[in-house]
């Protein structure tokens, strides 16, 4: 049994990588920026007394940049509980002995709004979010004078419950559903399991090193997301929301839905990992049989 540690744990995200961590036999803490009630979550103050001698740090921690609209201090508070939590893992790494992985999670804001296909060697773009994740990422590598670092640039992860595909299927099954902004924009999509399972690989592949994009190998456009979903819920997706309302409801947080990326996961498709959903249609299939 092996020991695991997850930083940001209590997301949607850390929970189900803990789950399949549990499922296998593994041992998992779970840091958390106060205490909780179960015998697996730890505070910050505690992480460093778990490094020695766990196998990997799973590094998930950061506020989340679909909440409140994006004034000064939320965009300060994206942008430091990352970097500041990073920065604490990698200084607990440092002290330790016995020293685990660090698999750090990123996002494919990394690439800015591109209309390219962007594999990892490409350079960070200029946008908001693609300076937020070039930092984060900057800290994380700090751990590669001390052990071996991942940093996992996530796609828009599809989860039957939380994020963003039960936002996007409620107003489909309603009638009133289609794309967001003008539709051209590439939406990187992935799977939950697949991200689980990326993360997974990344922490027991000794080999495993540097940035993987975690996305899904079919690429696809917002429009085409739309109509795929609207077709697999048998709704039509007719009705798009312009950028420009977007644009009033959200103000720069629109950043989000209306910049693309066309993100191709050029190095896991080289390793020994594979993608259990590879395809839009099958994905949504199997996420949406399974919400409630």
């Amino acid at each position: 049994m092996k020991r695991y540690i997850i930083t940001g744990g209590t997301g949607f995200l850390g929970r189900a990588i803990a789950a399949a961590l549990q499922q296998r036999g593994d041992d998992v803490v779970c840091i958390t920026r106060g205490r909780g009630n179960g015998s697996s979550l730890r505070t910050w103050e505690e992480l460093p007394s778990f490094i020695e001698g766990a196998h990997a740090v799973i590094n998930l921690a950061g506020s989340s940049v679909g909440g409140p609209r994006w004034s000064a201090r939320v965009r300060h508070e994206i942008l430091t509980s990352r970097t500041e939590s990073t920065r604490k893992v990698v200084d607990a790494i440092a002290s330790a002995q016995q020293r685990p992985a660090l698999i750090s999670a990123s996002a494919v804001g990394y690439y800015g709004n591109t209309m390219i296909p962007s594999n990892e060697a490409l350079p960070a773009g200029q946008t908001f979010l693609a300076e937020v994740t070039a930092a984060w990422e900057r800290e994380a590598e700090r751990g590669r004078a001390y052990t071996r670092v991942c940093t996992m640039r996530i796609g828009v992860v599809l989860d039957p419950r939380e994020g963003a595909l039960p936002k996007m299927a409620l107003p489909m099954k309603l009638g009133i559903g289609g794309a967001l902004g003008s539709g051209r924009q590439h939406l990187p999509w992935v799977h939950r399991d697949d991200v689980v399972g990326a993360f997974l690989w990344a922490a027991d592949d000794s080999s495993a090193f540097g940035p993987y994009n975690v996305v899904a190998p079919e690429t696809v456009t917002m429009r085409q997301f739309a109509k795929t979903l609207g077709s697999v819920l048998h709704r039509p997706s007719w009705l798009p929301v312009p950028s420009p309302v977007l644009r009033l409801l959200l103000g720069a947080q629109a950043d989000v839905v209306l910049h693309g990326q066309w993100v191709i996961p050029s190095r896991l498709l080289g390793t020994p990992f594979r993608f259990s959903h590879p395809q839009l249609t099958e994905a949504l299939r199997d996420l949406l049989g399974k919400a409630p």
